[in-house]
């Protein structure tokens, strides 16, 4: 588990074994915003990268507990520009 580690808007998680929150080669979700206003514990909304109509609300530490989820790194999409020559 990562204790003390904070959740950052964001940051990509993918849960780690099959669940009603998705499965370790499902759905990649992204931090959205940090609910702490009416939450004993905070909670992270997230979005589905793949369907941002998905979306998600889990206790950061439940999102910081390694046994459900786990960083994903983000990964662009970007196309390469073609080299010139001068």
């Amino acid at each position: 588990m990562m204790r003390g580690r904070e959740v950052q808007i964001g940051e990509r998680f993918r849960s780690v074994s099959h669940s009603a929150f998705g499965h370790a080669v499902g759905a990649v979700f992204e931090v959205d915003d940090i609910r702490t206003e009416g939450c004993v514990v905070p909670h992270a909304q997230l979005f589905n990268v793949s369907n941002t109509s998905d979306r998600r609300l889990i206790s950061v530490d439940a999102l910081k507990d390694t046994n459900l989820y786990f960083p994903v790194e983000f990964q662009s999409v970007a196309l390469a520009e073609p080299a010139t020559d001068p």
